[in-house]
């Protein structure tokens, strides 16, 4: 057993080499023949997958829940994924589709698998899947979102799926500390925090008023206040955070820093 699951590392090794060679490679002839070393079909659709394993059992166990996992994932997906493999704590999947092939049923095998598998296991398992390309020479593309995707959970601290696409504005602050984050936050409410009169909660009304879409009926509705407080409010908030709501780069940062308050620390 031990004989085997170490010849099967040397087979991961060899393959990690290879793609990574794959993914530094710039020259179009060389990645046709690099392709062809990994058995990608070059007239497909190309989709990736980056999986992370954390678990409270020691290196030799994880690895062979690794090897579990690829073994697992060949019998699923066999022909559609020519390129899985375990390394270190990951494993990668290039997926290759016909151009006119859905792969969101593909994603959704995928989350099934993984979703049985962590619970069988007991391990905290992070997807992240990058954009589908048309042209195999995007791989390099498709992986490095697959791995912002994975940088999204870990910052969130969140086990699961994630598609690249759906991080949306997200995107913007995967790399950025949630130190850096918060700073920004706190820079951004402060002057309101020092708003020592009880009747009137300027956080809490500027927040509803960008969750309310600055409409100012339902904002007030919300509130449970006349609109003509809620102007009074707006007004006395600008006065303080010395912003105008008709300045474009004014509203954007704080209509941002009331999006990451609520998103990322509410």
């Amino acid at each position: 057993m031990l004989k085997k699951q170490t010849l099967v590392d040397l087979f991961y090794k060899r393959t990690h080499e290879l793609f990574s060679e794959y993914l530094s490679c710039y020259d179009t002839t060389l990645l046709y023949q690099k392709a062809a070393e990994l058995n990608i079909d070059t007239k497909k659709h190309i989709l990736i997958a980056l999986i992370t394993i954390r678990s409270q059992a020691d290196l030799q166990l994880l690895n062979l829940h690794l090897h579990r996992l690829v073994s697992d994932i060949k019998s699923v997906f066999s022909s559609k994924a020519p390129v899985v493999y375990g390394f270190d704590t990951k494993v990668t999947i290039v997926f290759t589709l016909d151009p006119y092939e859905k792969h969101h049923a593909i994603i959704k095998q995928l989350e099934d698998l993984l979703s049985k598998w962590r619970y069988y296991n007991e391990c905290h398992v992070k997807t992240g899947i990058g954009s589908r390309y048309s042209h195999f020479t995007q791989i390099g593309k498709s992986y490095s979102e697959a791995e912002k995707a994975v940088s999204y959970l870990l910052s969130q601290q969140q086990d699961g799926c994630m598609l690249y696409e759906e991080i949306g504005i997200n995107r913007l602050f995967i790399n950025q500390s949630k130190e850096e984050v918060k700073t920004f936050i706190d820079e951004v409410f402060l002057p309101l925090k020092n708003n020592h009169s009880n009747d009137e909660p300027l956080e809490q009304t500027l927040e509803a008023y960008f969750d309310n879409n600055r409409s100012a009926s339902l904002t007030a509705k919300q509130l449970h206040i006349h609109v003509n407080t809620l102007y009074q409010r707006l007004k006395k908030i600008e006065g303080k955070m010395n912003i105008s709501f008709t300045n474009s780069e004014h509203l954007l940062k704080v209509q941002l820093a009331c999006y990451l308050k609520k998103f990322h620390y509410s």
